[in-house]
């Protein structure tokens, strides 16, 4: 096992435990007590654990405010205006009769209304319980469902159990949201359990298109997912720089600049 998939493994035993012992991660994983030593050490580094005497523990907020945890329903009260312009040009790149994933982010809650309001031919596969209550019942909206360990905090079901569905299934158009995007750093989230979903939608997908608004362009957060490469599009508001756009495209990734929205 690679030691970023450790880290997931262990991050997500710390957030749902609390604490967890040494020896408990040792059996768990297969592997021994230096690797283990080795790997607390370097989750501390980055954040994401502190380590106690015998094991670790949650780290609930870094002193860092970027590193600092925004729970779903804060976020999904941000930058509004930009989030609904992003949406309404995002379902510009949908055809009727797709199959589309939708991600646990706010931006996906605001794709999935306008969706609902323009298309009678669509299959939508999400993990987000916000998004999944905004399109039942929707007139021909076919709604997938992940399951899952469902997180009060993000809205959403994550775990392994909530990426099984994606090795049976494909979809045309998967839409990324994401907590950072940089050319640099890549795609970028503020915990490690979120990444997990996104990356079996990524590869259920023929294509995938983020949607960030302009305030996560250009800046990290804590957990790398993937590298820019991975994705063909971003779609983003008009607050974005010229020097971001010609940064990104530079690297090879088109960037879509929506309408202001002027009501």
């Amino acid at each position: 096992m690679l030691s970023e998939q450790r880290y997931e493994e262990i991050y997500n035993l710390v957030e749902r435990e609390g604490s967890v012992r040494t020896i408990a991660l040792c059996d768990a994983l297969q592997t021994s007590r230096e690797t283990i030593r080795r790997d607390l050490e370097a989750m501390e580094a980055k954040g994401m654990i502190r380590r106690i005497r015998g094991g670790a523990m949650k780290r609930e907020t870094s002193p860092d405010k970027g590193l600092t945890y925004t729970s779903f329903s804060k976020r999904r009260d941000e930058n509004v205006s930009d989030k609904e312009a992003i949406a309404l040009e995002a379902v510009n790149h949908i055809s009727e009769g797709q199959a589309i994933a939708l991600d646990s982010g706010t931006t996906s809650l605001f794709l999935a209304r306008a969706v609902k309001a323009r298309f009678r031919s669509l299959t939508v596969v999400t993990n987000s319980f916000a998004v999944a209550q905004e399109l039942a019942g929707a007139e021909g909206i076919t709604l997938v469902l992940t399951g899952g360990v469902y997180r009060a905090d993000e809205e959403a079901f994550v775990s392994d159990v909530a990426t099984l569905i994606f090795s049976k299934i494909n979809v045309d158009l998967f839409f990324l949201t994401t907590c950072g995007i940089s050319v640099e750093r890549g795609i970028t989230y503020q915990r490690m359990d979120e990444i997990s979903v996104q990356n079996k939608m990524m590869e259920a997908a023929d294509r995938t298109i983020v949607l960030a608004d302009s305030s996560k362009m250009g800046n990290n957060s804590l957990v790398k997912m993937c590298g820019i490469e991975a994705v063909s599009m971003v779609i983003t508001d008009s607050g974005v720089s010229d020097s971001q756009v010609k940064a990104f495209e530079r690297a090879g990734v088109r960037v879509i600049i929506s309408k202001e929205r002027t009501e």
